[in-house]
């Protein structure tokens, strides 16, 4: 007699599992089950899949109700109905993540776990006898762990509960664990095995299923190089091979029903003019001409479509296809570096005009410092607002906003535009670091050190002074002190003054508490490769090579392998460094851990990766002549 009864409409991560340790288990589906119920030892039925919660035929539910009744072990996952406990509709867990009460699994008290973008059911006539093994809470203060007293612990969303001794609930969609990417991996490997030991009345025998995304398993940099481009392609991030753009990525909402991660389809400046940006590397170091197709591609929509060519606002370019009069200029420098860099690296002066004339509308709304502020709108910027964006003390004293144009201006200068914008970089850059360390952060203080470097580079190399050589070592050293043995610098913020998890609900930072494990690969760390080069080209000093190898080594261990041709070659924004998992605080309104940015994340991760062999060839020529 088969001892093991699934009930479940479509194949699942759970069910594939549970044939495997139980090979003569019985599957039906639950609207036609023909097998009778109470034959069988114990019943999981599995809802997950579904588009509402599982409600079982009034048939299939008596037998399921005298199995419960005769001692037999139930367990039911995104079932509407069960006992005395039925459900209204599910609400989104978006921000929620699950807490372990410390009963159940070989789990600590307080362990964190992720559901992603989960649903849970709300049950009425919960028995009194009922026991809460993981519970919902939203923008908990913690990474991986956190302490919480029984009532807290309680009076959250019950996910996964003890109906009584023989019948287990999960309130939310669990099936597809690993198709999901729940996370911690490991952690919730011991909540299932749990689960099947609990229903099974055997402990687990047999493997999980390998992880969708697998990190470490690439340490070759030309073939990481190749299989990051490669990833535009499959997960379809051009609009016409750049013709009519670049997509943003894919965002972080990952379907809990069969592990779909949503893509986001926006069509961004910066995103197209960055991705333009590897390809363009990738011409430059290996003369591919599809590449340089592509860039050129991706700078004739930035300048020709994105960018205004007349009346007031001449120059300005436009942040996306949506906000179509907005203008951030640390988004404008990141579009338009790489035209910059093809003039200065012999890729061509294509657009170059163009590009000068982006840089002199921004030059006209920065402060008398150097110094702009977070973004314009061309509604507002009338003559009046004008002037008093060109006084002193207006703009934003902080390098996320700040520091790339900063760049772009000293690149603009280096391929032979006017001197003047290298000053207002030099007058903008002197005013940060007069502040410094104490500048005004947007996500997190490592994210500002990170983004200083390249500009600071860029700055040696126009001055030539040792105090500006000196605030490039200085801020590198400082960043030293996040260093994680993994190789990533993590997210750090003294005093907790940025817009951290901690305290925000909008755009933060991806860190609960100092010292947590994680590195941001959207803010932070994805900007240190192209800085390391730069410096390094620069001082000629082999301190910053060492700088980029141990982060390029990092990086390309946590570059995504998986058969999914939309994940495979990329890079998340979160990477837990202990656990070397996509894992972290998910709080951000639209940028959590698992989102992929095609630009700020990808793009320049691998210009930065190839911009090394230019930079030793600069050094060669140099040390030739």
């Amino acid at each position: 007699m088969n001892r093991l009864l699934i009930l479940s409409n479509q194949t699942n991560d759970l069910c594939e599992l549970l044939l495997r340790q139980c090979p003569d288990a019985v599957v039906c589906p639950i609207a036609h089950c023909d097998a009778d119920a109470e034959a069988f030892d114990s019943i999981c039925i599995l809802g997950g899949t579904e588009e509402q919660p599982v409600l079982l035929p009034a048939a299939l539910r008596c037998a399921v109700e005298r199995a419960r009744e005769n001692g037999k072990r139930v367990f039911c996952e995104f079932v509407s109905s069960i006992g005395s406990a039925y459900s209204d509709k599910p609400s989104v867990t978006t921000h929620h993540r699950l807490v372990n009460g410390g009963t159940f699994a070989d789990l600590q008290k307080g362990d964190i776990l992720d559901g992603h973008y989960n649903e849970v059911i709300p049950y009425y006539f919960v028995p009194k006898t009922a026991e809460p093994i993981l519970t919902y809470h939203d923008y908990l203060c913690a990474h991986d762990r956190i302490e919480m007293d029984d009532a807290a612990f309680r009076a959250g969303k019950w996910a996964l509960w003890l109906f009584d001794r023989n019948t287990l609930v999960s309130s939310f969609r669990l099936c597809n664990f690993n198709r999901t990417r729940l996370s911690p991996r490991e952690s919730w490997q011991k909540v299932i095995a749990a689960i099947v030991e609990f229903f099974c009345g055997k402990p687990m025998s047999v493997e999980f299923p390998a992880p969708v995304c697998k990190h470490g398993a690439q340490n070759d940099l030309d073939n990481a190089f190749q299989k990051g481009l490669r990833w535009f392609f499959d997960a379809d991030m051009f609009v016409d091979e750049g013709k009519n753009g670049v997509r943003e990525g894919f965002s972080h909402l990952i379907s809990a029903r069969d592990g779909t991660q949503l893509r986001a389809d926006l069509i961004r400046t910066d995103c197209t003019g960055e991705t333009g940006g590897a390809f363009l590397l990738d011409y430059l170091t290996t003369g591919n001409q599809k590449s340089k197709a592509i860039f050129q591609n991706t700078q004739a929509f930035c300048f020709d479509y994105m960018q205004i060519h007349d009346g007031a606002h001449r120059g300005m370019v436009r942040w996306s296809e949506q906000a179509w009069e907005t203008c951030y200029q640390d988004d404008v420098a990141r579009a338009i570096i790489p035209t910059l860099l093809s003039c200065n690296f012999g890729g061509g002066t294509d657009y170059f005009e163009q590009a000068t004339d982006a840089l002199r509308y921004l030059v006209d709304t920065t402060g008398e410092d150097g110094l702009r502020v977070f973004r314009t709108d061309c509604i507002e910027l009338n003559e009046t607002r004008r002037n008093e964006l060109k006084r002193a003390g207006v703009g934003t004293p902080c390098a996320h906003y700040n520091a790339y144009y900063h760049a772009a201006l000293l690149l603009a200068a280096r391929a032979g535009a006017d001197r003047s914008f290298a000053e207002v970089a030099k007058t903008g850059l002197s005013a940060i670091m007069a502040l410094y360390p104490d500048t005004q952060r947007e996500t997190s203080e490592t994210e500002e050190l990170c983004r200083l470097i390249l500009p600071l580079a860029l700055l040696y190399e126009y001055t030539g002074e040792e105090r500006h050589r000196a605030w490039l070592y200085r801020v590198t050293e400082d960043l030293g002190r996040f260093l994680h043995p993994a190789g990533g610098y993590a997210e750090w913020d003294t005093g907790y003054k940025a817009t951290c998890a901690r305290n925000d609900r909008g755009e933060c930072a991806l860190v609960a508490n100092n010292g947590d494990p994680i590195v941001d690969l959207l803010y932070s760390n994805n900007w240190l490769p192209m800085g390391f080069a730069y410096a390094y080209m620069v001082t000629g000093d082999a301190f910053f090579e060492q700088k980029w190898q141990g982060i390029a080594e990092f990086l390309l261990a946590c570059q995504i392998t998986s058969d999914d041709k939309r994940l495979d070659g990329a890079w998340t924004r979160a990477m837990d460094m202990d656990r070397m998992e996509n894992y972290g605080v998910p709080h951000d309104v639209g940028w959590a851990p698992c989102c992929i940015e095609s630009g700020w994340t990808v793009a320049e991760i691998l210009m930065g990766l190839q911009f090394m062999k230019i930079a030793k060839i600069e050094r060669n020529q140099k040390h030739e002549s």
